[in-house]
């Protein structure tokens, strides 16, 4: 009779541990940063059935470039390269869960990536548009990696995915869900710039001179501002451990750092694109 118990209570654990790895494994699994988001990526690729294609495209652009990317899901990373061309570092991803490693390598080739260099008055925009036809395109993503000589303006859309952004001379505009945003640079920031995020948090971090009018809010998190350099002045006697609003150095440009679940810090101060590798 314990033998037979035994045996039941091993087919059971057995069908849970199962029904778990599966949940992680398969489309359904949630890309969250942190020790289970890269356990996640981990089985996925060596157990859970994720293929991938790379492939590297070499851009013909110079001087300062503005950059917009519209990504159905996956991370983007931009930052400026000094170099005289622009390059683009694709990896297209599917993970249709423990078993399905055919479906998923059939269905990169649904995910499309297009790209053209616009002119627009004395400055030029590189337009990035990635987008799938597959029907369960929450078992896809793409991730963007791009290298421009100078970065200006920086538009980002995407989904399921950390966002980092380095060295922009000008503002930023992102929004992404499941995933971190990081948008550093040695230039002082005097434009307009929002960040919109959800299960995840953001890092700023700009060096001294830069100004703004500020406006944090983390719901379900908490702000933190270390103006190491400069005049940080709060504008509300309402800031507390969840938002901060306040103002930079006199600065009338609109800052907006916004998340749902996650934190957000603000840094500025000397260096602040010298860290440690991207949150994943």
């Amino acid at each position: 009779m314990n033998s037979l118990k035994r045996v039941a209570n091993f087919a059971i654990a057995t069908v849970v541990i199962g029904a778990a790895l599966a949940w992680i494994s398969g489309c359904a699994a949630n890309p969250h940063p942190g020790l289970g988001y890269t356990f996640g990526r981990a089985w996925n690729k060596t157990v859970g059935g994720e293929s991938q294609q790379t492939n590297s495209v070499d851009i013909d652009m110079s001087g300062v470039m503005n950059v917009e990317v519209d990504n159905f899901a996956g991370d983007v990373v931009i930052h400026s390269s000094g170099k005289e061309k622009g390059t683009m570092d694709l990896v297209r991803r599917a993970t249709h869960g423990m078993g399905h490693h055919s479906e998923s390598e059939e269905s990169l080739k649904e995910i499309v990536l297009n790209y053209e260099v616009q002119d627009r008055g004395d400055r030029k925009t590189l337009v990035v548009n990635a987008t799938t036809t597959h029907s369960q395109p929450w078992c896809q993503a793409i991730d963007i990696d791009i290298a421009v000589p100078r970065l200006g303006v920086v538009i980002v859309r995407t989904s399921r995915g950390h966002v980092m952004i380095t060295d922009f001379e000008d503002g930023v505009d992102i929004e992404t869900t499941k995933g971190d945003v990081r948008a550093a640079t040695n230039t002082p920031v005097h434009l307009p710039s929002t960040i919109l995020n959800k299960e995840g948090s953001i890092d700023w971090r700009v060096p001294p001179r830069s100004a703004g009018t500020y406006q944090l809010e983390a719901i379900n998190g908490e702000t933190q501002v270390r103006a190491l350099s400069g005049t940080w002045l709060a504008t509300d006697r309402r800031n507390d451990n969840d938002s901060n609003y306040g103002s930079l150095n006199k600065g009338s440009n609109l800052v907006i750092l916004r998340t749902v679940d996650g934190d957000i810090q603000v840094y500025v101060g000397k260096n602040p694109t010298e860290m440690g590798t991207f949150i994943d």
